[in-house]
């Protein structure tokens, strides 16, 4: 869209008076995810990162659910997959990986989940610590762990329990994963949130790590927050609605020079008489028209295919012209 003289005038004073703040870099490249963990040779680990960094440029590399509980980072050498405690993970796979993304130029992100932990006993009103309450219980999610409210006490107990831990094995930041918007009061929950992420970026400033947050459907989304508290926006989407929603957010004049993150599963909302490929190829190219990064690619050449990511898919010969890096005067602007 092209603006008028008023309009770039307008854009270009509030570009000047944020430009002021200390805003973050944003993503080095594209984004993508790892969950094939298992113990595995050296050259099998390195040629996952090789292929998503040479082949699909991918700089933002997310580890999905690396971690042994909800409350413990690693056990040993070896564990199993916190949520279904089946799948093997190995920690020198981890460290390997995180070694090879460092070599390609990119970070590892620690996904966490902010609300989660294996027990109830963390609750403590004197703490500020609460449980995530609906329907006047304790909400559990799928029946697996009970959910806290977020909140800067939570925030500081999180990063107390996982920082150490994610610093030491050489990620780069945590991705606070979230469940959407749960809370009965949506205004406390979206002051929580707020107040989890300015308090865990102070704490997580003493170890050199930095921060995301999955803005599900866009819940608690608030320009400011978005500018100074996140590495750079990410957002889970679950309708064509909250899609649009989002590449609007992003239009906002202060947001034009950001890249943000877009997942939106192939096999979420699909159009009737479509395929999931084509529909996985159509939100590709809608999200890069629109100046955002979309999440697709996994363990190598593997592909997404819901909101369990170890569920992955083999990319088709399609597929793969798709998202194999194009030269930068191909790529759209966003609109």
């Amino acid at each position: 869209m092209r603006g008028t003289g008023w309009t770039l005038v307008l854009v270009a004073g509030v570009l000047g008076f944020w430009g002021a703040r200390a805003v973050a870099a944003g993503p080095r490249g594209e984004y993508g995810y790892l969950t094939a963990f298992h113990c595995q040779s050296d050259a099998e680990a390195r040629g996952r990162i090789r292929t998503m960094a040479r082949e699909f440029g991918i700089r933002e590399f997310q580890l999905y659910d690396w971690f042994a509980d909800y409350s413990t980072p690693t056990r040993g050498a070896r564990w199993t997959d916190p949520f279904f405690r089946r799948r093997e993970i190995c920690r020198q796979t981890l460290t390997t990986y995180i070694d090879e993304i460092h070599r390609q130029g990119g970070r590892a992100w620690a996904y966490v989940q902010a609300v989660g932990a294996e027990e109830t006993s963390w609750a403590n009103p004197a703490r500020q610590i609460f449980p995530l309450m609906q329907g006047g219980a304790w909400h559990w999610h799928a029946g697996r762990f009970p959910c806290y409210f977020p909140n800067g006490a939570w925030a500081r107990h999180m990063v107390a329990t996982w920082a150490p831990t994610i610093k030491q094995m050489g990620f780069d930041g945590i991705h606070w994963d979230t469940l959407g918007r749960l809370a009965p009061d949506y205004q406390a929950e979206t002051g929580g949130i707020h107040d989890f992420l300015r308090t865990a970026r102070a704490e997580l400033r003493r170890f050199g790590l930095v921060q995301t947050l999955n803005f599900v459907d866009l819940a608690w989304w608030d320009t400011g927050v978005v500018l100074d508290l996140v590495e750079f926006p990410y957002a889970e989407v679950w309708s064509p609605g909250s899609e649009q929603n989002y590449y609007r957010a992003m239009f906002h004049p202060i947001l034009l020079r950001r890249r943000g993150v877009i997942a939106f599963y192939p096999t979420a909302a699909m159009t009737p008489g479509w395929s999931e490929s084509q529909v996985l190829i159509q939100r590709h190219r809608e999200a890069a028209r629109h100046g955002l990064l979309y999440v697709a690619i996994a363990d190598g050449d593997r592909r997404v295919v819901n909101e369990y990511w170890p569920n992955t898919k083999p990319l088709t010969p399609e597929e793969r012209r798709e998202f194999s890096v194009k030269p930068a005067a191909s790529r759209a602007p966003r609109r």
